[in-house]
């Protein structure tokens, strides 16, 4: 059932094209200026690699308290299929947990780049094997999450994974 959407649901969207204009922004003028990493930037990609492997393995594991703990409750999903609140992306991974086998994957290429004090961008590819409704998940994806130090600790507010264009 499709209601309009709400003040705040346009506010959230607004908020995200907003940030994603401007990740796309520092993209293009990180690539223009190239930076040495610094122990201190070295230290947070791992870190960074770590908490998003877990995301994955919470995937694979059918674990959403994984979920829960690192993304904010104003946490945004967006992939091919849309753009999901954090509540709505558990919603679906628990319907998902009925009738997906995550056999395996491997994320690769990743890079990280700080956006403002305490937000970085992490960038990766991924190989995902998995089915779904008997049907197999692309394997190949494009994967990005926006992190933000909160609480003490690291957290993604925003995570997007989009399937490579032509995959065979």
């Amino acid at each position: 059932m499709n209601h309009p959407p709400s003040s705040a649901n346009q506010s959230g969207l607004i908020y995200m094209a907003i940030l994603i204009a401007l990740v796309f922004l520092s993209v293009s003028i990180a690539a223009q200026t190239p930076r040495p990493k610094t122990g201190a930037q070295s230290n947070v990609q791992q870190e960074l690699v770590r908490i998003e492997t877990g995301f994955f393995e919470a995937w694979k594991a059918k674990d959403q308290t994984y979920f829960r703990d690192h993304m904010p409750e104003n946490g945004i999903f967006w992939s091919d299929a849309g753009t999901f609140s954090r509540d709505q992306r558990l919603q679906e991974q628990q319907a998902d947990a009925k009738s997906c086998t995550v056999e395996g994957y491997g994320l690769s290429d990743f890079g990280v780049l700080p956006l403002a004090t305490g937000a970085y961008l992490l960038t990766y590819k991924a190989e995902q094997y998995a089915t779904c409704n008997a049907e197999k998940l692309p394997v190949h994806l494009n994967g990005s999450s926006i992190y933000i130090f909160k609480a003490g600790r690291w957290q993604a507010i925003y995570r997007a994974e989009v399937p490579f264009k032509n995959q065979r």
